[in-house]
């Protein structure tokens, strides 16, 4: 009779470890995708690329975060951001229905509206990148960003 039960004690044992293992994989695999995505840009920070010191959007130091409608960034950070566009970029015309306007003419009020999104989409086609609407990683990339001195444009 101990036999059997030392037997089934093993076993339990080995069972139990399976099933532990399964929980923590369920719980591995079912971490939300918000935890993986960039957070919205809180600050402008200033770095240093290719020997020029440009100021970026940041989020606690790191450059993964995003600035677009459903980003809400400060509205400081969206004011430089879209003086930023307006330095860099002036003379493209911003995305459909805003087509007769030009990045330069956008006002740098600090909010994420439909111009500064048409404004953001005609960045991204200019540079290469999907037009999506929202700034990040792949857009940073690939954008101009101004000096500290605010006159100057810069790649990142």
């Amino acid at each position: 009779m101990r036999e059997l039960f030392g037997r089934r004690g093993r076993r339990g044992r080995a069972l139990g470890l399976v099933a532990l293992a399964v929980g923590a994989a369920t719980i591995a695999l079912s971490t939300p995708a918000s935890a993986a995505e960039p957070s919205p840009c809180a600050s402008m920070t200033e770095m240093v690329r290719s020997g020029h010191t440009i100021v970026v959007p940041t989020f606690k130091g790191s450059t993964l975060c995003q600035i677009g409608r459903d980003y809400a960034a400060n509205a400081t950070v969206v004011s430089r951001f879209q003086f930023t566009m307006r330095r860099c970029y002036p003379s493209l015309n911003l995305a459909s229905p805003y087509s007769n306007e030009k990045v330069g003419d956008l006002s740098a009020d600090g909010s994420f509206g439909p111009r500064t999104e048409a404004a953001l989409k005609a960045v991204q086609r200019y540079i290469g990148t999907d037009p999506d609407g929202i700034y990040g990683p792949k857009t940073r990339d690939r954008m101009k960003f101004t000096a500290p001195d605010r006159v100057y444009c810069y790649g990142y």
